[in-house]
């Protein structure tokens, strides 16, 4: 399989989140309580930093260390450049606790991702 496709649904990802942040009102389904834009940021972030540990793996072969620092090191910079991006945004701004929000989300994916291939590598093991 090419290098590409398996950067693929980490692309397309990135480009959703791309996209909403490019929206002045982004949808914002369920109930409103304090700091939900942060755990939005979150939880985009977590699927951000998985994926692109999962590409960087699949793509690159790194050692796993390596592979989820990488991812958050990505995931980090793409929150950079988006929060850059929203202060062009009607409505929107560049804010650095989005930005907080980002990179921790982007460390519980990269972790996620890190805790699913030692638990698939333990079971071939056992």
């Amino acid at each position: 399989m090419s290098k590409f496709l398996r950067w693929l649904p980490t692309l397309l990802w990135a480009t959703m989140i791309f996209l909403l942040s490019s929206m002045s009102w982004p949808p914002s389904p369920g109930p409103q309580f304090r700091l939900k834009d942060k755990v939005g940021h979150c939880m985009l972030y977590a699927g951000l930093g998985y994926l692109v540990a999962r590409s960087v793996r699949r793509a690159h072969n790194l050692s796993l260390p390596k592979t989820v620092a990488l991812a958050i090191l990505i995931a980090s910079a793409y929150g950079v450049s988006d929060e850059f991006h929203q202060q062009f945004v009607p409505h929107r701004s560049c804010d650095l606790f989005d930005w907080v929000a980002d990179t921790l989300g982007g460390i519980a994916g990269s972790t996620a991702f890190y805790a699913y291939e030692t638990a698939k590598t333990n079971r071939r093991v056992a």
